[in-house]
């Protein structure tokens, strides 16, 4: 009997705690999924082929164009990246919640996007958000200078891939943009010239 447990249970241990080594490492490598590189990160759809351009120049594949919201969507994003392109606060307003008034006023909103000028802007996917809302899953470029890019990523020219939270905010079913809704819902990374 000694030796069993001289020899036995130093043995039991061992093997224990490599079974339970191992079946962390499994349960790691099972549940977390690959890794991904956010410069390589792009939205995953099975339509990417561009169906429709709206009067803006925003791109949307066949999924995104036969949503129901479309229209409502199309109208809201033409007028955000326009009002972007032309420098048009007032216009901007119109296509996000007033809290981000409050964050961007206009000075701040000109020193901000003084100099960015957004293209390439397709939709991936419009899907339902919470209490009614859409989410847009798009990817646009920005060019801007370096001193207005992300302080993260001073580049002149950045590709995003986003998920714009939209909320209706009248029985009209006029859409406006919630940024704040889905925090770092944005992927970004230098052009690939």
């Amino acid at each position: 009997m000694r030796s069993w447990v001289k020899w036995g249970l130093p043995v039991s241990v061992v093997v224990l705690l490599a079974g339970a080594g191992g079946g962390a490492v499994l349960a790691d490598g099972l549940y977390r999924g690959p890794t991904r590189s956010v410069s390589t990160t792009k939205f995953e759809s099975t339509d990417e082929v561009v169906a429709m351009n709206s009067p803006g120049g925003v791109a949307y594949t066949q999924g995104a164009a036969q949503h129901p919201d479309q229209q409502s969507v199309m109208l809201l994003l033409d007028n955000h990246f326009r009002s972007i392109n032309d420098r048009d606060y007032d216009l901007w307003k119109s296509t996000v919640v007033e809290s981000k008034w409050d964050e961007l006023p206009e000075a701040k909103w000109r020193d901000a996007y003084g100099s960015t000028t957004d293209l390439d802007m397709k939709v991936h996917r419009i899907d339902p958000g919470p209490d009614g809302s859409l989410l847009a899953m798009l990817t646009f470029r920005s060019h801007q200078d370096v001193e207005a890019a992300p302080p993260d990523m001073p580049y002149r020219c950045l590709e995003w891939n986003l998920v714009y939270p939209m909320v209706v905010i009248d029985s009209g079913r006029s859409l406006r943009l919630d940024t704040s809704k889905l925090p770092n819902s944005a992927l970004r990374a230098a052009c690939q010239e």
